[in-house]
């Protein structure tokens, strides 16, 4: 798994922007301060907490509205991800233009972690073949409790 580093940040800000430019977007203070906060990510933020950032990151631009809007549209265009653990608030994080992704551990307390497994992929890859169809994608959320 590949995790927020320079060249992953890079990637993902540059296949932004053509996918944006491609379509037709023009470039708003907003959405790119929402888009810079959001390469930097390691894994999933709630649009508050984008908001929080970038409030105290000198981006007063950055509205709650503007936050929204900004993340549907990376939403429509499949460059972000929202993820909903059933508790109410949806998060986000980029999609890393590799196709490389990972998956979720949501602990009893909130918190949500990422994690990776190969054997869990192979397994997807294996299952896809029994059932004769070609798998596009798939999600997984675990649900855990730390132990004591």
């Amino acid at each position: 798994m590949r995790v927020a580093g320079d060249d992953c940040h890079r990637d993902w800000l540059e296949h932004t922007d053509a996918v944006l430019r491609g379509a037709g977007l023009r470039t708003t203070a907003g959405r790119s301060a929402v888009v810079e906060h959001l390469a930097r990510q390691r894994c999933l933020v709630t649009a508050q907490e984008i908001v929080d950032a970038l409030r105290g990151d000198e981006h007063a631009s950055a509205s709650t509205a503007t936050v929204y809007r900004a993340l549907e549209t990376l939403h429509e265009f499949g460059l972000v991800r929202r993820f909903d653990a059933g508790e109410g608030v949806a998060r986000y994080e980029p999609v890393d233009p590799s196709g490389d992704h990972h998956h979720h551990i949501v602990f009893d307390d909130g918190a949500v972690e990422a994690f990776s497994d190969r054997e869990l992929e192979s397994a997807f890859e294996g299952l896809g073949e029994r059932l004769g169809v070609d798998l596009t994608g798939h999600d997984v959320i675990l649900r855990a409790r730390r132990p004591e």
